[in-house]
Formats: structure tokens, sequence, C-alpha cells
């Protein structure tokens, strides 16, 4: 009987031992959940756009760049001669107006101000009183030229009316070019529309870049007043040292960005060599024309260039677009937006070569062609990721 007691009291143990594990096995398990978030949870940060514009966090995506052997030159950009234009005023006068402002785009033969000038009504005088002159020499040259035929006249007499009104012909022509040059509309003069300004013109297309007057300021004969410059035909003027002319020829690819904006890449094609040799630099000016967009672009600036001798496209990002981590680089890729918050994701990846601010990317896991990356500010954005993870903790 007792060994029966025994056996029951076992059993029983036995029973609630197997209860209680089964119990507190799930609340191991949902506690493991609880306490050791996803794996991919930790590699995720949401930002709102206002902390984003506060962190100066740029978004685009990666470039094909030739990041291949290349020759490092120097540069700035220049215009050829006759798209760059200084305007002065053919006569001196006082600023009566001014039409246009710095950076306007302005067309060939737009007013750009107007002068005034007594001087400006004694010319248009003097060429209405020329021309009134013109007809009565005229009339008398004809006549003694019709007279010496006849033997009535001398010819010394004919000789004067052809010498006077030949020159009356010549101050004629000379005081309407001089209107012509001034901008003044001589068939309107002849019709009795005296005016007393003239305005100055731009010579060309183009965007006014100087403005070196003001209203009442008077401005003498061939003053520069205005500096006009069309960027339509703006290139690049690079020096190439003697060593490495022979490295260089006509068609090669260029990649360039501005010495104050390096992550802004552009490209270019050389399109002509100089033939005179600079013997105090050692050094040949090479040409290139301006591949796609001039935004941003201005005669004068300075650029740093890479000539492709050999070829290597590569996928690329501005180097701010990578943080290292124990030896690992990540970017950051744009998951979700909703609203405001934008979510973002840590992504590890690898780095090949770099030049001109930017690094070759290699993905280890593919991303779709449009994703959009973190060009400028990730290391702010790990920041915020570690410090979300350290907030998590507590």
């Amino acid at each position: 009987m007792k060994n029966i007691y025994k056996i029951s009291v076992i059993l029983l143990f036995l029973i609630v031992l197997g209860s209680c594990q089964s119990k507190t096995a799930p609340q191991n398990e949902n506690s493991e959940a609880n306490n050791t978030p996803p794996a991919e949870s930790s590699l995720l940060v949401v930002l709102l756009q206002k902390q984003m514009e506060v962190m100066n966090i740029a978004l685009g995506t990666a470039k094909q760049i030739n990041l291949g052997d290349a020759l490092k030159v120097n540069g700035q950009l220049e215009l050829p001669p006759q798209n760059r234009a200084s305007v002065s005023a053919i006569i001196g006068g006082r600023v009566q107006s001014i039409a246009v402002i710095e950076g306007d785009y302005v067309k060939k033969g737009q007013v750009l101000a107007q002068l005034n000038n007594p001087q400006f009504i004694t010319m248009q005088r003097e060429y209405l009183s020329a021309k009134s002159n013109i007809s009565f020499l005229e009339q008398d040259y004809q006549r003694k030229k019709a007279l010496i035929k006849d033997g009535i006249t001398s010819a010394k007499s004919f000789q004067q009316a052809e010498a006077a009104y030949n020159d009356g012909k010549s101050a004629l022509n000379a005081a309407k070019s001089m209107l012509q040059l001034m901008d003044i509309n001589v068939s309107g003069l002849e019709n009795g529309k005296i005016i007393s300004s003239v305005p100055v013109v731009s010579p060309i297309n183009g965007v006014v870049q100087n403005i070196e007057i003001n209203i009442g300021k008077f401005v003498a004969s061939e003053q520069k007043m205005f500096e006009i410059i069309d960027n339509e035909f703006l290139h690049l003027g690079l020096k190439v040292f003697e060593k490495d002319i022979d490295k260089v020829k006509i068609g090669q690819k260029i990649t360039f960005s501005l010495t104050t904006r390096p992550d802004k890449i552009y490209e270019a094609e050389i399109f002509a060599m100089g033939k005179a040799f600079d013997m105090n630099t050692r050094a040949i000016l090479v040409h290139a024309n301006i591949i796609g967009t001039h935004e941003g672009l201005l005669t004068g600036m300075f650029v740093e260039a890479r000539i492709a001798i050999s070829g290597k496209v590569v996928n690329a990002l501005p180097n701010e677009a990578f943080i290292n981590e124990k030896g690992l680089d990540y970017i950051f890729v744009q998951r979700n937006k909703t609203g405001d918050n934008i979510e973002f994701e840590k992504v590890q990846v690898n780095k090949g070569v770099s030049d001109l601010g930017f690094t070759e990317v290699v993905f280890i896991e593919a991303l779709p062609k449009n994703d959009v990356i973190v060009t400028k500010g990730a290391y702010y954005l790990n920041a915020e990721l570690q410090k979300s993870e350290f907030g998590d903790e507590d």
C-alpha cells in the first residue's frame, strides 16, 4: 500500500512539473521576441521632412561616372570674345533711365538705358538742315550742268556748284550715319519728330553681368556702361602640361567640377587644342565644349577636370553618401514615405575607386534602378539611427 502511495506521489509530481514547463516555454519565447527586435529593425530610421532640412540631407540616385585612368588638369570657364560685349555710348550724355538689372536676359537691339544731352538735339537739327540744303545744291548743280552744255555759264561756276553739291551730300550722309549709330529713327526725324534722349541698346543676346551707371550720372563717350555675356557658348579652357600633351586629343571626354562645388559633376568634350606653347607655364590650352546643362556655370569660374584616358564607367555616389563602421561601408536608401515621415534603411555596400569627390559603389544586393539614396548627410542620419537604438535599450 505504501508503495502504491509513493508511486502516485511521484506521478503527480511529474505531471505538475511537465505542466509548468509547457506553460513557461511560450513565455520564454515571447520574452526573447520582445527583448530581441528583428535584425532589420535596427537598420531603419524615420525622419521628418523638417529634420532633413535642418540636417541638410540631400537625396539622389547613383550616377554613371567614368572613374578610369584619367589626366588631372585645372582650368576655368571661358567665353569666345564674340559672345561677350562691353556696352558704351557713341556720344556721352546723362543717364535718364535704366531698363534692366544685373542678371536680366536681353536680346540683341533691346534698350538698356536712355541718355540725354542737348547735343543730341543739335545733331538732329543739323541733319534736317543738311537735308534741306541738299535740295538747293542739287538744283543749282543740275541747272549749271545744263547751262555749261549750252556754253552759257563758265566751267568755274559749274565746278563750284558741283563741289558744293558733293560736299552737301557728304555732310548729309555723315549726319545720317551718326544718327543711325545713336539709334535715332531718321524716318521719324524727317517727319518732324525730334527726340531729346537716345537709347543705349544691347549688341548681342545674353545676360547683363555688370551695370556701371546710375540715374543722373554723366557718362563720357566710350565709357563702359554694361557688360553682356552669352553663356550659350561657354566652354572649358584647360592647361595641359608639356609632359602630358601626347595623351590628349580632340574628341576625348572630360568630367569636371567647380572648385567651389565639387559634388556636382559636369561633362565636356575636347574640340580644339592650342598651337601656341606657353614658355612660362610649359603648357598648352585645350578647349572643350560642355555637354548638357550650363546651369550654375559662369564665365571665369575655376574647375578641376579629368580627361579620360581609359574608360571605366561605374555607379558612383558622392563621398558624403558613405559611412564606415567597424571596417564595413554603408549607405542609406529611402524605403517608405508617409506624409512628412520618411523611412530610410541602412544598407551595406562595397566601395571602389574614388575621384572628383565621388566613389564607386558596389551593391551587395542589387537595388532597383530608381531607388532614392541619401547623397549628402549620411553621417547625421546614422547618428540619428544610433540615438534611436540607445533609446530602445533604455
